[in-house]
């Protein structure tokens, strides 16, 4: 792991795998309350044939800091860029996970040079206020210790035994603010490269009408639709989005 500090001293923890071929870069983008050890690991290996490989833990995630006060979209987006231009990376394709596809349509909106092309897996567009209450009353980290003590320990494990409460407040924070303040089909009907928007079809927080409503504003944008996978990263398996993933990305 290799630590890169952003201008507000905030340290951010990335990885670069393999070389790739004529220079292509594919950034892998961990979920919110997720992080490079448990997310898109998997994958890795098999992409390093095709690709320079960078995976990070976004800001106040897994062994990354948060020197702000909150988790603010905008300055996670700024992270995102800032530490591409620090790897002298240029252009990159992306794939993200949940919020890390959110955040990926986001750096493809406000530098459209930058993104090659997007993939977006179980990335949730839509958020009204009532999936946003729904999401906040779970995540709440006393409630999660006694009713999902797994995975509060997996949290415990990533982000650390102090600051994954702190990070669970945060993020319902941040899903309250994407109501208010996040993306509009106006904007995304902007995005100027290919984006495939891929969902599970057992994704309960995601309907299959929203993710393809979601592909069909995007101007080039695509849906796959992966069997037996619902929300939880630990549910995506490598076949077949694997070789989805290479067929896409291999296009500039």
């Amino acid at each position: 792991m290799t630590n890169w500090t952003a201008d507000d001293g905030t340290e951010i923890v990335f990885n670069v795998y393999g070389n790739g071929s004529h220079g292509n870069t594919l950034l892998l983008l961990p979920g919110l309350l997720g992080s490079m050890v448990s997310q898109w690991r998997n994958f890795i290996r098999p992409l390093t044939a095709d690709f320079r490989v960078v995976t990070m833990d976004l800001r106040g995630h897994g062994r990354s800091q948060n020197n702000a006060d909150t988790l603010h979209l905008e300055r996670m987006m700024q992270d995102i860029s800032d530490l591409l231009n620090f790897l002298q990376i240029e252009t990159t394709h992306i794939a993200g996970y949940d919020l890390g596809g959110y955040l990926g349509l986001m750096l493809a909106l406000n530098q459209p040079r930058r993104v090659s092309n997007l993939l977006m897996h179980a990335t949730k567009f839509y958020w009204s206020k009532e999936a946003a209450a729904k999401i906040r009353e779970q995540l709440d980290p006393e409630n999660m210790a006694a009713s999902v003590p797994v995975y509060a320990d997996q949290l415990v494990q990533e982000h650390g035994a102090r600051r994954w409460r702190i990070l669970v407040r945060e993020a319902a924070d941040l899903i309250t603010y994407l109501v208010a303040h996040g993306l509009t089909e106006k904007m995304i009907a902007q995005v100027q490269c290919p984006v495939l928007v891929s969902v599970g079809d057992r994704d309960r927080m995601i309907p299959l009408l929203e993710a393809q409503r979601l592909s069909q504003v995007i101007p080039q944008g695509e849906l796959i639709v992966l069997p037996g996978v619902s929300h939880p990263y630990r549910t995506l398996r490598e076949m077949p989005l694997l070789p989805m993933m290479q067929h896409f990305h291999s296009q500039r």
